[in-house]
């Protein structure tokens, strides 16, 4: 494989804050820990982490169960071992329990904490490499479906509707039907015939079965990609771990007005510096949803002191529902503002990698790790990569493409397609065309002004709908021209398919499983190679 970086900036829909925090860390330093993306303060900083205290065997005692149910071997094991060790870090990630794995770029994340563990471990750190499943998040229409290019090279979803859970329902508490065994049957007759074709059969119907949970079927499923590595898994949802952070719910309690008052004032710090809050909150948020019949139900804390459930009637007096968040914990759930920092109360986290929404996240919960007396973990990016096959890489060679064209658009490719490689000639004339126009309207436009100035501001709609009407010319030529080769036409039709679908970075679109049809397991250690810790560019990688 041979491989070319991109810089996010040049990438569409990159926020400034996420461009900020790769490229001039300067500038957002106030919102982040004071190491920034320097990968040689890690080993420093292992410990100021180690030094706060943890239930290290009650939790390791819960993985173990955990990952024993997924199918774990000797290496995971042994690094749930190393936890109980008073010297031991993590390095973890994490992501919704997304159908067959969700999209690449939950492969990428777990190869990311698995790479800079090995690295650490390098270095003297006992460190373990672990992955979050975030089975409490309730909103099943982001981890229902998944994509992937079939046989024809389109791009198709996959969506799971044998059942419609109550809304508000944890992800992690759906359970399976038997139709889940025709998204199964779906998929594998949309991935190409193959030699791993029935490896990939097994797994999936192993992992997913009806009566067990998506969360379970998920972690069944990275464990069969991920065990060799010793990655360890984790779904908060289990009762052992939530009556570990029990502890870290009743001190958020304990502390809510000012929890809260500290994520309203780093929301308006960051957005007066010209960046986005990722998370909207409020004076009145509540950092913990109640499972309320099952449902997970936002909180509010009105002026009259008591708690409401969120758009609903019931209320309850603060003593009560802080002494209840204590008693019992199991029967709550962390928001997105606290979901961290009981993750880093539950384990020794060193570093933490995310995407860009997760980094843009933790701009604005840095001041209650402090509050809340935890050691803030440094957050790292994740690998970022668009994989090329072979048969796509010679079609952007041979019309002359390079890979960051295509953030233009199809419209657009098609057009240099067109211009380039199909009729260079007539894109020739338009341009001198074009040119000469412009001249010779600028020579009239000097003309009429020296008579009269208001005849120049006349001239300049004509010139306008002159150039305009070109332009529209010049678009049903392309659009002509293309229909007349329908096997270019076709060939970048697919290549957006695979390389920018729906006008998104593939890594956020499509499913691991087609190129493991397509190039066996032995994917997982190639593209383990091609992560590099420290390098923060979006990466194209050649099959």
């Amino acid at each position: 494989m041979t491989n070319h970086t991109i810089r996010f900036s040049e990438i569409p829909r990159t926020s400034r804050l996420y461009q900020d925090y790769l490229y001039h860390f300067d500038r957002v330093a106030k919102f982040y820990q004071a190491e920034g993306l320097d990968l040689a303060k890690l080993a420093p900083r292992t410990a100021q982490v180690t030094a706060q205290p943890f239930s290290r065997d009650a939790v390791a005692d819960v993985l173990a169960d955990q990952n024993r149910r997924a199918g774990a071997g000797e290496a995971t094991f042994a690094n749930i071992e190393r936890l109980r060790q008073s010297d031991s870090v993590v390095v973890i990630t994490g992501q919704q329990a997304g159908l067959f794995t969700g999209p690449l770029y939950t492969i990428f994340k777990a190869l990311t904490a698995i790479k800079l563990s090995e690295q650490l471990r390098a270095e003297g750190v006992n460190a373990v490499p672990m992955f979050w499943i975030a089975a409490e998040d309730h909103d099943f229409e982001e981890i229902n479906h998944t994509r992937l290019i079939n046989r024809e090279g389109q791009l198709v979803t996959i969506t799971y509707t044998a059942c419609s859970p109550k809304e508000g329902k944890p992800v992690g508490h759906v359970r399976m039907a038997d139709g889940i065994r025709d998204n199964i049957e779906e998929l594998l007759a949309a991935l190409p015939e193959s030699e791993f074709l029935p490896q990939i059969a097994a797994d999936l119907r192993a992992s997913y079965l009806p009566g067990e949970s998506f969360a379970d079927g998920f972690a069944k499923l990275m464990m069969r990609l991920f065990s060799k590595y010793g990655v360890v898994l984790i779904n908060p949802l289990d009762d052992g771990l939530k009556h570990v952070a029990g502890e870290i719910y009743g001190r958020a309690m304990d502390h809510l007005p000012e929890f809260a008052s500290r994520l309203v004032n780093a929301s308006a710090t960051l957005e007066a510096a010209g960046y986005h809050a990722q998370v909207y909150t409020s004076p009145e948020a509540v950092p913990l949803f109640m499972l309320d019949e099952g449902r997970r139900t936002a909180l509010v804390k009105r002026d009259d002191g008591k708690f409401y459930l969120k758009n609903g009637e019931k209320s309850f007096p603060a003593e009560e529902l802080v002494d209840t968040v204590k008693r019992c914990p199991n029967c709550f759930s962390p928001n997105v503002t606290l979901r961290p920092i009981v993750q880093d109360y539950l384990l020794p986290t060193v570093a933490y990698i995310g995407g860009p929404a997760e980094i843009a996240y933790f701009a604005q919960l840095r001041p209650n790790y402090s509050l809340l007396n935890r050691v803030e973990p440094v957050v790292l990016p994740r690998a970022s990569f668009t994989l090329i096959e072979k048969r796509h890489a010679k079609t952007l060679g041979k019309y002359n493409l390079e890979f960051a064209e295509l953030f233009e658009g199809v419209e657009e490719t098609m057009k240099k397609v067109v211009e380039r490689s199909l009729d260079n000639g007539t894109a020739a004339a338009f341009d001198e065309t074009e040119k000469v126009l412009e001249e010779q309207l600028e020579k009239l436009r000097a003309s009429l002004v020296a008579v009269d100035p208001t005849l120049g501001d006349a001239l300049k709609g004509g010139r306008e709908k002159i150039l305009y009407q070109l332009h529209n010319l010049r678009t049903r030529f392309v659009h002509n021209r293309s229909k007349r080769d329908e096997t270019m036409q076709q060939q970048i039709e697919r290549l957006f398919a695979v390389l920018y679908p729906n006008k998104n970075l593939q890594e956020r679109e499509i499913n691991v499983f087609y190129f493991l049809a397509r190039y066996g397991y032995e994917l997982i250690d190639r593209l383990y190679q091609e992560v590099e810790p420290g390098v923060y560019d979006h990466k194209l990688v050649y099959l």
